[in-house]
């Protein structure tokens, strides 16, 4: 193996700070995504503004890019 495969199988994160359940869920997803979005600021979460928006065209072609989310309000 090379040395840059040895050395990735030792960067590794751990994400299980948390498990999602149904009955933890607020029913208003804006409500709910605040949360989130706190939750990862309050945690100093190296680019917790960052994630994949995905869309699909007309013609079913799926498209995904990574967004920086800049401005959030409920209005």
């Amino acid at each position: 193996m090379s040395r840059v495969s040895d050395n990735q199988r030792d960067v590794r994160r751990d994400y299980a700070k948390g498990e999602l359940r149904r009955e933890n869920i607020a029913q208003d997803p804006l409500q709910q995504f605040t949360v989130w979005l706190e939750d990862a600021q309050r945690a100093e979460l190296v680019d917790a503004t960052a994630m994949t928006l995905a869309t699909v065209a007309a013609n079913g072609q799926p498209s995904a890019r990574v967004v920086l989310l800049k401005h959030f309000d409920t209005h």
